[in-house]
């Protein structure tokens, strides 16, 4: 995700992990799949000290 935020993008697709996560913990499962996809995304923007989505460096397309 944020490999594609940096080249610019405005949204990325994400359905096959919703669908994962729907498929193993039932209802809840969307709910923990955005939960993890949220903690990583702003575990790559604290690695690279990053605090907006337009401070993301070019070198990671």
């Amino acid at each position: 995700v944020a490999r594609a935020m940096a080249s610019g993008a405005k949204f990325t697709f994400m359905g096959r992990s919703f669908v994962y996560g729907t498929g193993a913990l039932g209802s809840k499962g969307g709910d923990h799949t955005i939960g993890m996809l949220k903690t990583q995304f702003k575990q790559v923007m604290d690695q690279l000290c990053c605090e907006r989505v337009e401070d993301l460096p070019k070198h990671l397309i």
